[in-house]
């Protein structure tokens, strides 16, 4: 069914209000939307609406000295949704048993998506609040582009496939007539096993060590602990949630234990100078910042992670991502890299195993890799093979 919608451009709708003497003489009664009415006892606005499930609401919007666009804004921060906008059609299909069937992760993946297209806006405008009749496969291409641009290219594509998937969901219930995400280019990505050389990978960490030693949430800065994972990740061979859940009760007499994950077998990183100058930095960087927070430090060492953000608390995958992305979109605008050179922090734990001397079964042994199949995946280094010879 559809939802009662107000006219935001004050038209009346229905049959003409019966005049009320007591409603104050600034507001011209002729200007007000359907179900917006004047409480002559209280002397205040109240809005009555009917919501997506056809429940009745009855709120206040605004008092007796309020003005009318005073009054409009608050039941636009009611967020109704007008029937037939693209986001009256994503929350039916959020509805739906085929979303909610869907493994948690999957869910959480197409709400992000979703909450990133509706910061895409046309005419200062979020995008999810145009009529579905306005849409256009220009318009998905548009998104598409803008956010290939600011997010990366991978994101761009998981946004455009949250667009078919909800136009495809609304075609088989008659709520638009095409797929409007169908046909549009995707973003062009780079390879999913991206080799970072030593040269770019130098750069990178350097403008992450000026970026993360700049004032926090002030220009020119990032988070200091970015450039702390580069250097673990690489030098330990560890995915970016292996380094992130790092505790201080893994740092052994000779070495760095690595519990690895996806089946793979953990190891001892022996210490080097420039790890053991690395983690001395974590654990700096995050006692000023306890100290500085107030923050309880934990008795146990295993409840002690080496990286924390900078509240002291554990840095969240979603906030990693996010400073990532954020990370590497100005590295690239800054000209520290090229849009081709981008890499991700798994990336560089390619780069770690790569780098590792040594044989295959040397390089198996480092990554805790359990299969020679998976190492082919990881191991990018060229071997040296002599001349062939009669």
């Amino acid at each position: 069914f559809k939802t009662r919608y107000f006219n935001m451009a004050v038209k009346s709708l229905g049959r003409p209000r019966k005049h009320n003497a007591k409603i104050p003489a600034h507001i011209n009664p002729a200007n007000l939307p359907e179900g917006l009415t004047y409480d002559n006892e209280r002397l205040r606005w109240r809005f009555n609406y009917t919501d997506n499930l056809g429940k009745r609401h009855d709120k206040r919007v605004g008092s007796q000295t309020s003005k009318l666009a005073q009054i409009l804004n608050n039941i636009e921060r009611l967020g109704i949704e007008k029937p037939n906008t693209f986001n009256w059609l994503v929350n039916e299909y959020l509805k739906d048993a085929r979303f909610l069937d869907l493994k948690p992760a999957t869910q959480k993946n197409y709400l992000a998506c979703y909450a990133l297209i509706k910061k895409q806006s046309v005419k200062q405008k979020s995008v999810t609040t145009l009529l579905l009749k306005n849409w256009s496969s220009g318009l998905c291409q548009q998104i598409n582009t803008q956010i290939a641009k600011k997010n990366g290219p991978s994101m761009a594509n998981h946004c455009h496939s949250f667009l078919s998937l909800v136009f495809t969901y609304g075609k088989n219930y008659n709520y638009v007539t095409t797929n409007h995400a169908t046909g549009v280019y995707k973003a062009k990505c780079r390879p999913a096993q991206q080799w970072v050389s030593t040269e770019v990978y130098s750069r990178v960490l350097s403008y992450a060590k000026k970026r993360g030693s700049t004032l926090p949430k002030t220009r020119g800065s990032s988070p200091y602990y970015i450039w702390l994972m580069m250097e673990i990740s690489y030098l330990c061979r560890l995915r970016g949630v292996e380094t992130r859940t790092l505790t201080e009760n893994k740092m052994l007499e000779n070495g760095l234990q690595c519990d690895r994950r996806k089946g793979s077998k953990g190891n001892i990183t022996i210490y080097n100078d420039r790890l053991l100058s690395v983690l001395n930095s974590a654990i700096l960087h995050r006692d000023n910042i306890w100290r500085s927070n107030g923050y309880p430090v934990p008795i146990s060492k295993e409840d002690r992670l080496l990286i924390v953000n900078n509240t002291g608390q554990a840095v969240s995958l979603d906030s990693f991502h996010s400073a990532w992305q954020k990370f590497i979109n100005f590295a690239i605008n800054d000209k520290i890299i090229t849009n081709d050179e981008r890499f991700s922090l798994h990336d560089l734990k390619r780069k770690g195993i790569s780098d590792t001397a040594g044989t295959g079964s040397d390089k198996k042994d480092a990554s805790g890799h359990r299969s020679d199949a998976m190492m082919q995946v990881y191991d990018k280094s060229l071997l040296s093979v002599p001349a062939a010879s009669d």
